[in-house]
Formats: C-alpha cells, structure tokens, sequence
C-alpha cells in the first residue's frame, strides 16, 4: 500500500489542497466531517478540480463545464468520464492518502465501463480519451475495437457495415504509424466511431439460434431466398460447432457474387474477413459472421432491374479466363462505355486475352471514369433522383475490383462475375463523366510523397459522418494494393483518379435536392404526373 501524507487537517477546514506525487495531483478535501482524495485533473478536459464547488452532499462540480462528481468514490454524475478517487485516512492532524494504483484488471474494467457509455452516446471526446487509458494502463488499444465489435453486433439490423471494412484499413494504418500513438489513436478512434455512429439509438436485433447444419448448397439457397432466419441458423450452428472462417470463405463468396449485389458491397465485405480475424483472432468470429450473413440476405440485387437486363444472359455467354502469370498486356476499353458496350467489349476481351489483362483493362477504365467524374451531380439539386451520382458511387468501383481480385486469386471460379460486374460499375457511371476534364492536371508525380500526403490528411478529415472519411482511407488502400498489378499506364490513371477525389469537396447533405425530389415523387400521387 502506498500511503503517503498528503495533507494537513486543519489547512483542509480552510480550503481543499492540492498534494503533487508526480506525475499525479491529487485534490484533497474536507467536507461533512469526512475527508476525500480524487484526482485534481477533471477527465473532461483537466481543468483543476481543486478549485471547484462543492455542495452540502459531497457533490464537486468543475466549475469550468459544470461536470460533477461524487467526492466519496469519484463517480461522475452529469458529464461523462468518472474520476480516480483514492482511500484516505487520519493520524492526529495528518492526511494520509492511499495512491496504489489499481490493477490492470481493475483498470480495464473501469475503462470499458467508460468506453461502452461512450459507445453508447457515439461521444467521440470522451472514445479517445478512454483509449488512450487503455493504453497508458499497459493494455492494446485495439481491445476497444473487438468490444465495439461486439456491442454492434446485434445493433446492426442489416448486417455488416463500412465500418468493419474499413476497420482493416484504419488498423493497417495504425500500424503503419506505429509508435506514433497520437496518429495510431486517431485510426483506433476512427474505427470505434463508425462503429457507434452505425448502431447509435439502435435497438437489439437478436440472431437466430443455432440450428441446421452448415451446409453450402443449402446456405446459398437460403441467401438466395433470403431466408435469414434459416441463413443465420445455420451459420449459429457452425460456430457453435467450431467451424472457422476458411471454411466459410468460398460459401459467402460465392453468395456474395451471385449478384450484382448492393453494388458490390457484398464482395468489399467479405474479402475484408480474413483481414478482419487476423487483426485479432477467431473469437470475434460470432461478431463478424452473423453480421456479414445477414447483409448478404438483405443486400438489394441490381443485376435485375432494367438497367442491367442483358447480365444474366451475358454472364452464361462468357468464356471462361484464361488464367496466366505474365505481365497483363494493356487493353483499351472504350470511354465513355454504357453498360451494352462493356458488356459486348468483355466478352469479346476474354476470349482472345489471359484474365489478367481483362482485369486491368477494366480497372483502367474504372479509374478513368473516376478521374472523369463530373462533379456538377455531386452538388446539383435540379436533377431527377436517377442522376444522384456521387463520387462515392465511382470508388465503389475501384474498391470493388481490389477485393474481387483478391477473393478470385483464391477462388478462380468466381473470375466472370467479378469481371462482368465489373463492366456493370464501368457502364453504369458513363453518363457522368466529363469529357472535357484536363486529366493531365491531377497526374502523381512522387508516388511515396502523395501517399504520406494522403494518409496524413487522413487524419485530420474534419468530416462527422464516417461514411465519407472511410470511403476515403478504403479507395485509397485499394489504389495502393492495385499498384502492385498495374500495368504503368494503369497506375497513372489510377493515381491520378485517385488524387482528384482525394483533393475534391464532397457534399455531405443534399438538402434542397431531398426536399425537391420528395415533392415530385409525392406529388405523383396527387397531381397525376
């Protein structure tokens, strides 16, 4: 026990004291006949508590932000973060203080007391700083993302969400910057943000129990038939059962490329898994997979409605790729390509050329139309709801690629429909580019400069919803991992894509153009439009 003397009664009668154990200050006071020790740093932002109020029921507020605290065990009672109390004791006129910090155990239990009310009201001051206690109490700060992890999981009712993508490119970043743990902070913060944002004022959406066994062709029925009930069942069942994700894997991709699905979302999410485990270990397993079932039985299937009505017969048309381990040969797709053209030009492409030169032809062509992004529908509102176009929906493209190519390195069987929907991103996005762009203007230079750049930026995004800061990190890491397959031509379009949305303004609420279109659908019921 550390007990040090810390103050002396009658000084106390006069006034609180503050004692220094460095690095500690401790505030000592009397009130009611009892002496109390708490921290004198307020957790809010560390103003000094000594100089607080304190009422007739032992209650100190901070007068700086008017938080309060129970002086007896430091228990916050409107504000946030509690503070550290400490046991005291009398000898003669003497204060004695007891400073044994708490166990780590101890800590952790408090910190994640801390970090789940946080979680709770999305309190983004308040997730840092619980973090950072994590670490300074000796514990990985990563365990604050297997909790939100955890606390989400049964909050999601569609399922999986940006947020767990883009927790294995927040958390590849952390590592990136490690030691540096003001930068490493801010990727784990990211990270449990969007998680909080996702499931803030969500009520429970239970999973089903355990019940049939896993078995693949009965799963990919289900999800077809978008049983969930049965689909989470089964998937309960498995983990209950200790099957782990590599004996998943090829089940959920082939659900996830049945269709065209939530464009593409289902295929980003699921070649994310593996990443996702192994940042931890198979105990979020449970956490992950339920989640990533259920978005694959709600996820919209836009291969059928008209826009992409020739996919189906398109996809039993293709040649099988040819697989090769040569440099890919630099195909040109035309530009702009509506979606009969990308069609036609695939399926010509893979009978005369090895899958990798299909790829990057068509990942070329994906960065040229982001590069060619014509911004005025990202800011207009006079357009009818079908010209909604945002950048977002042209780095779903780029990030939809990265992960088809990774998920098809292992399982080629799944090479066509990565490949025609592909070609379904490249004509759906046609008719918003602008022809009339200098490209030249938005070409990288210093590849390594732009990233640190990119990734320093990153850190200081200034936006609120994690939607449009994750989008930036993930189409950014997905440019990064393509360079490595790209031909140089490929790179410098991918590159450039990517720098001119990295360097554009996003509109994040499209006021005037919600209210304007809800009056014209609307109106459709009353004025016979």
């Amino acid at each position: 026990m550390a007990w040090v003397k810390a103050a002396v009664l009658s000084e106390l009668r006069e006034k609180p004291v503050v004692s220094k154990h460095p690095p500690l200050q401790i505030a000592v006071f009397h009130a009611k006949g009892h002496v109390y020790a708490i921290d004198n740093r307020c957790p809010h932002e560390g103003y000094p508590l000594a100089l607080g109020s304190v009422n007739d029921e032992c209650v100190l507020t901070c007068n700086w932000h008017n938080w309060k605290f129970r002086l007896e065990d430091g228990q916050c009672l409107l504000g946030g973060d509690n503070v550290r109390s400490y046991p005291t004791r009398l000898e003669g006129n003497d204060v004695w203080v007891d400073l044994t910090p708490p166990s780590r155990e101890e800590a952790r239990i408090s910190i994640m007391r801390g970090l789940k009310k946080a979680f709770d009201d999305r309190d983004y001051e308040r997730i840092c700083r619980e973090i950072a206690r994590l670490r300074f109490n000796g514990i990985d700060p990563k365990d604050s993302i297997r909790a939100a992890l955890s606390w989400s999981c049964s909050r999601l009712e569609f399922g999986v969400t940006h947020a767990h993508a883009g927790a294995v490119d927040w958390l590849a970043l952390a590592e990136r910057f490690s030691p540096d743990f003001e930068r490493q902070l801010i990727c784990i913060a990211e990270t449990f943000d969007n998680m909080a944002f996702d499931s803030l004022h969500q009520p429970e959406y239970p999973y089903a129990h355990p019940d049939k066994p896993f078995e693949r062709s009965r799963f990919l029925a289900a999800v077809e038939g978008e049983r969930l009930s049965e689909v989470e069942g089964m998937v309960a069942r498995a983990l209950a059962d200790g099957v782990h994700w590599p004996d998943f894997e090829e089940a959920f991709a082939a659900a996830a490329f049945a269709h065209y699905q939530a464009f593409g979302h289902a295929v980003i999410y699921v070649s994310k898994v593996p990443d996702l485990i192994s940042s931890f270990d198979e105990s979020i397993e449970y956490d992950v997979l339920l989640p990533l079932a259920r978005r694959l039985c709600y996820g919209t299937r836009e291969d059928l409605i008209p826009d992409f009505k020739d996919y189906a017969a398109t996809l039993k048309e293709l040649a099988e790729p040819r697989l090769a381990s040569s440099t890919p040969k630099d195909l040109e797709v035309p530009f702009p390509c509506n979606v009969t053209k990308a069609f036609g030009w695939l399926a010509a492409a893979l009978t005369t050329h090895d899958v990798s030169s299909v790829y990057n032809a068509l990942l070329k062509a994906l960065a040229r139309n982001m590069l060619h992004y014509d911004a005025s529908y990202g800011a207009s509102y006079d357009r009818p709801v079908n010209d909604n176009m945002s950048w977002l929906d042209f780095t779903h493209g780029l990030t939809f690629a990265s992960a088809a190519r990774r998920i098809c390195s292992r399982y080629p069987q799944f090479w066509r429909p990565a490949l025609l929907q592909m070609a379904c991103f490249l004509g759906r996005n046609a008719d918003y580019v602008d022809l009339k762009l200098d490209s030249a203007a938005w070409i990288v230079h210093n590849e390594e400069a732009f990233f640190a750049d990119a990734y320093e930026r990153m850190l200081d995004h200034g936006i609120d919803d994690p939607v449009f800061p994750v989008h930036l990190l993930k189409t950014a890491s997905a440019v990064e991992v393509e360079l490595r397959y790209a031909t140089p031509t490929c790179r410098e379009v991918l590159l450039a894509s990517l720098n001119r949305y990295l360097h554009s303004p996003v509109k994040m609420k499209h006021v005037r153009r919600l209210a304007r279109q809800a009056i014209t659908l609307v109106s459709r019921d009353f004025e016979g439009q």
